[in-house]
């Protein structure tokens, strides 16, 4: 272990090194082996440890860029009261031994109290008495490792074990975040444009000319050179010229003419036609040409290792160096922020030359073989060489010895490396065709790709075209690939289009789906912070938030669901597969309950277990075609699953069994929603129909009692949405939601309307968003908030009367159960009946006296502006909004805290609105200035820092007397400390003084057990094994034990799935007979009852 590397050195490790061994940190990416040499500035943290270093500082490293990475993140909190900032060795140990004390798991309050206490540097402190820090600072520290311990307990399991904590440590300061960022290293993927022109031999070399934005090929043998255009791959001309076979080229800037050169030892000049200019005969074979544009000069090196500075004003050889590099010189690059020439050799060494004076400034050795390929980034300052050597190396231009890293992982001889202009990329490539995407922030390797998975078997060459994000390939004919870089188009939210968008009101946070990737956007400022990239193995087709709003659920197109954390992506869970992909996903808040549907038709629940596997609860085969929307309903106890078969089926939650289905619908249905305190559903569908049903457990469950349709504005005025038949055709309805809020506006005198729930909000086909009220519809059917919860008592008992019909219902659950999926409700007859109403009329559920009576408004003074027929006066169109551009509105939601809506459309945007569609912005990809989404940070730190303070209050109550610790190794004994804690004293006493003064000490302590912290406990229980609490009143003792497993008892939590009302009961009365038998002293049984979660 790390401590025997010195003897008596105090333990400076974050973990012991076998459990540093042991721990299997997730990563999604592919990570390189990372070698440093001993002037590195990336340490791991085992060679730390191997050096003896001190292991706080890599703490304090890695805390730091999580620090910087929360910043970047949007978060409000400062970095000097961060509380990852203050951890360090010792306080981890501490922490550790708080773990070990606890049985291996800690509370959310145990763990504030432990983090806190540890933090202070003295385990002695008082939680509410930290010296020199002000109550709201104290504040801003506990909500700081609140929101850790959220971080943390990432399944809300409300406990947290020490590995859960240091796997949390590690991952966030080895990665840093710098994988999740925005600016991150995408991916390469073969690209689709192909290479169709013939090539008699292999490519020998590829040169990029970006000042002319052509591709230059090079053949093996070939006399000529061709150019191609990068974007298309295609040919464009074929120059001929040279006697022998042409090796390289280069850009001259100044005279805007290609240089090449050949094995016929000439230089050859081709202008802008590719005519040829001029030609230059040298000694020898140039093997590589360098334009140097602040010297005005061309930079040639020969194959025997000379350099030779040419002057093109005069077209002559004005010098040259020979007998610095003793082979071949296969490379020059100029080096433009130092102003010096890199030039590199078959004999390994790599040489910096003042171009005005032709000498060799600086000397790198460190290739073992030749080398053949320079790069330079002006970003990072750091020179990249590969040869045939299996490493690249990383050079410091200003430091000769050696190299600051080496990129591993290569199995075959190099043959090139790159860097990517303004990005921290570098690809490194063998002569087997595997390509290597490093990132220079921490040279680790990001992608591996090629060799077997395409036909790069023998590659010679490579180089990079950045204004197309490609890289081109050469080996038998030309390769490309392609950047995935997801910033093509700065007005949309994702250029490869938008699944869904969902809203994490925990934390100020949107999320949209694209693809295999989730995104991450600030609330506040709508700009996007964090990329979570394939982190699925097939496409997302479904999404939705966990309750806790640290994990979410994805469906992907393999039927495949799994919870994913939200701070870093990593699987925590996989449920029950799908046959087909995942069409839905939802959960029943306040539950560990997860509904799923695919496109097949079915619909599963089950259960999350947090760290355990996920319980399939049940699984429904009811639909004849795919799922289109899922909608539970917590207070009804029902699940509503919606499919392109044209029916609704509901789900008894409580049974987890069918409870009936709805089927007389004539499109396929759309979306649905609940109005649980009204008893209804309400459905809409691609018709542009939206009906009302009731549910139970009302009397006329399962009954349409009102529906209208999406119509649209017909010169400036709304034609009747119910008169029967339509006056012109529905607009399909896209998505659904209901609302039970109060809605002011401002009506046409100025003031203000407060306009009565219900509301209902609708998204079409055509991409308009529209509000309409149905409250004088409630109104005229009686359609009013209900006592849930006292009609399932009436139904439960058989009492519930029909206010219709003016009987006792009974029986009429069990005859819905009976029903099978296609029959037809006895309540709306035959006209209803999907054989019986073919036309346009759809449902007829509405009073036949007030269809007789709908008149379409004629009158022509409202035609300029948006007006709903008067005789419609069950229903009220109160806003309208053109959403998406004439595009479909994929989902919809409507967000809480703040109250707002949030839509998803296939024009690629994402758009809030207020709740009177004001538009509130656009999550965009470039910042939209006029976002004003309002989530304040301010308001929700406020409350964080509430919620502190309160459990600072509650930890550390103020006027109690407290017992010290007990040292483990001091000196001064347990009495001693009482001694001076009663009278103030230090100088050692008299046993017995200590004793009595120790009596007295937890005696007072005793008289009120109750608030006894466990340290307390732990210290007394202590002392009576060392006898100083010998012939102490035994009823006091045994107050005392009683007391301490009464505190246990609460602690414990026994069960973390909802218990029903019968079974809690059935808990309650067993603590009550325990009790009675006296049998629970201790309360244990009754602590379980009064812990148990009741639905």
């Amino acid at each position: 272990m790390a401590q025997d590397l010195r003897p008596g050195r105090k333990k400076a490790m974050v973990l012991e090194d076998a459990e540093l061994r042991s721990l299997r940190i997730p990563s999604t990416a592919h990570r390189g082996s990372l070698s440093p040499s001993k002037h590195s500035y990336l340490p791991t943290l085992q060679e730390q440890a191997r050096e003896d270093r001190p292991q706080s500082i890599s703490i304090r490293k890695f805390t730091e860029s999580l620090v910087e990475a929360e910043k970047k993140e949007g978060s409000h909190a400062s970095p000097e009261t961060h509380v990852l900032t203050d951890l360090s060795a010792d306080v981890l140990e501490n922490v550790k031994a708080e773990f070990v004390e606890n049985g291996g798991a800690l509370n959310g309050e145990q763990f504030v109290r432990a983090m806190l206490r540890n933090l202070d540097g003295d385990r002695k402190s008082q939680v509410s008495t930290q010296e020199g820090a002000s109550t709201r600072s104290a504040s801003i520290r506990a909500a700081a490792v609140m929101d850790l311990f959220s971080h943390v307990d990432v399944h809300g399991e409300s406990s947290v074990t020490w590995e859960d904590v240091s796997n949390y440590f590690i991952e966030q300061g080895m990665s840093g975040g710098d994988e999740f960022t925005v600016d991150s290293i995408k991916t390469y993927e073969v690209s689709q444009v192909k290479d169709v022109s013939k090539h008699e031999t292999p490519v020998e070399k590829l040169v990029y000319l970006e000042q002319i934005d052509s591709l230059v090929c090079l053949s093996r043998g070939s006399r000529n050179f061709r150019l191609y255009d990068p974007k298309r791959c295609i040919l464009k001309d074929t120059v001929p010229g040279h006697r022998g076979t042409v090796i390289n080229c280069c850009y001259v800037d100044a005279w805007s003419q290609i240089a090449t050169t050949a094995a016929d030892m000439t230089i050859c000049f081709w202008d802008s036609h590719l005519q040829l200019r001029n030609r230059l005969a040298a000694k020898d074979v140039q093997l590589c040409l360098q334009w140097d544009s602040v010297s005005r000069s061309l930079f040639s090196g020969a194959i025997d290792g000379t350099l030779s500075r040419w002057d093109l004003n005069n077209m002559t050889l004005a010098d040259l160096r020979k007998g610095n590099h003793k082979k071949a010189i296969n490379d020059l690059l100029m080096v433009h922020d130092i102003n010096l020439l890199a030039s590199a050799s078959s004999d390994g060494s790599i040489l910096m030359w003042d171009t005005a004076m032709m000498k060799p400034k600086k000397t790198f050795k460190g290739h073992k073989k030749g080398t053949f390929s320079l790069a330079y980034s002006m970003d990072y300052h750091c020179l990249l060489t590969a040869g045939l050597d299996q490493e690249a190396l990383v050079w410091n231009p200003y430091v000769e010895r050696v190299p600051i890293f080496r990129l591993k992982g290569h199995t075959h001889a190099l043959c090139g490396v790159s860097i990517v202009p303004g990005t921290p990329q570098i690809l490194s490539a063998d002569v087997a065709g595997t390509f290597r995407l490093w990132d220079m922030r921490s040279f680790r390797c990001v992608q591996s790709f090629g060799g077997n998975e395409t036909t790069l078997n023998d590659l010679n060459t490579f180089c990079i075209m950045p204004p197309h994000h490609r890289l081109a390939a050469g080996a038998s004919r030309v390769i490309l690939h392609d950047y995935m870089d997801e910033w093509g188009g700065e007005s949309v939210t994702d250029t490869g289009g938008v699944t869904d968008a969902l809203y994490n009101p925990r934390v100020g946070e949107f999320y949209t789906i694209s693809k295999q990737t989730v995104k991450t956007w600030n609330a506040n400022t709508g700009v996007l912070f964090k990329v979570l990239r394939d982190i699925t193995q097939d496409e997302i087709t479904a999404a939705c938030v966990a309750d806790n709003g640290r994990k979410i659920y994805l469906g992907d197109a393999k039927g495949r669901v799994q919870s994913h954390g939200l701070q870093n992506g990593a699987v925590l869970s996989v449920f029950d597969q799908h046959p087909t992909d995942i069409s839905c996903l939802s959960i029943w808040k306040g539950t560990n309950k997860v509904f799923s549907s695919s496109w097949d038709g079915t619909v599963k629940i089950s259960t999350d277990e947090g760290s355990r596997p996920p319980q399939l609860k049940a699984e429904f085969k009811n639909h004849r075609d795919g799922v289109t929307c899922l909608r539970g309903s917590p207070e009804l106890l029902l699940l509503a699953s919606g499919s392109t078969d044209m029916q609704v089926v509901l789900y008894d939650l409580q049974t987890m069994k069918f409870e009936t289905a709805l089927s007389r619908f004539q499109h396929v249905i759309a979306a649905v929603d609940f109005l649980p305190k009204r008893c209804l559903l309400v459905v809409a569908d691609q018709g542009g129909h939206i009906s009302f049903w009731r549910m139970r457990p009302h009397p006329d469950q399962w009954t349409c009692i009102f529906h209208f349709r999406n119509l649209p504005i017909i010169n400036g005025v709304l034609p009747s949405v119910t008169e029967v038949p339509p006056p012109t055709l529905a607009v399909p309805v896209c998505a659904l939601r209901v609302s039970e809020e109060q809605l002011v506006r401002q009506s046409e005198d100025g003031e203000e309307e407060i306009i009565d729930p219900p509301l209902i909000h609708t998204a079409d086909s055509k991409g308009v968003l529209r509000v309409w009220t149905v409250s004088a519809m409630c109104k005229k059917r009686g359609v009013h908030a209900l006592d849930v919860k006292d009609l399932f008592e009436q139904q439960r008992n058989g009492k519930m009367t029909s206010p219709t019909r003016g009987k006792t219902v009974r029986g009429q659950r069990t005859a819905a159960r009976g029903t099978s999926p296609g029959a037809s409700s006895p309540r709306l007859g035959k006209t209803l009946s999907p054989q019986n109403s073919m036309g346009a009329a759809f449902l007829t559920g509405l009073d036949l006296e007030s269809e007789n009576d709908i008149v379409r408004s004629q009158d022509p003074t409202r035609s300029q502006a948006v007006s709903v027929a008067q005789s419609d006066m069950e229903v009220q169109l109160l806003f309208e909004e053109e959403g998406h551009d004439d595009a479909g509105i994929i989902s919809m939601y409507l967000t809480e805290e703040p109250n707002a809506l949030m839509t998803t459309g296939l024009d690629r945007r994402v758009r809030t609105w207020s709740s009177q569609l004001d538009r509130l912005g656009t999550l965009m990809q470039s910042q939209d200035r006029h976002f004003k989404f309002p989530f304040d940070p301010q308001a929700a730190q406020e409350v964080r820092l509430q919620a502190a303070a309160e459990l600072l209050e509650f930890l550390a109550p103020e006027n109690r007397l407290r017992l010290p610790p007990l040292p483990g190794a001091s000196s001064r004994s347990a009495h001693d400390m009482l001694l001076s804690l009663s009278s103030g004293k230090t100088k050692p006493t008299k046993k017995k003084d200590a004793e009595k003064a120790w009596r007295v000490t937890a005696e007072q302590v005793m008289q009120a057990p109750e608030d006894v912290e466990e340290d307390d406990f732990r210290m007394l229980f202590e002392q009576m094994e060392r006898g100083s609490m010998t012939g102490y009143p035994l009823e006091s003792k045994e107050r005392l034990v009683k007391v301490s497993k009464a505190r246990q008892a609460k602690q414990m939590l026994h069960r973390a799935s909802a218990l029903s009302k019968e079974e809690a009961f059935a808990a309650e009365r067993l603590a009550h007979a325990m009790a009675a038998l006296g049998g629970d002293d201790y309360g244990t049984y009754a602590a379980m009852a009064n812990s148990l979660k009741v639905r």
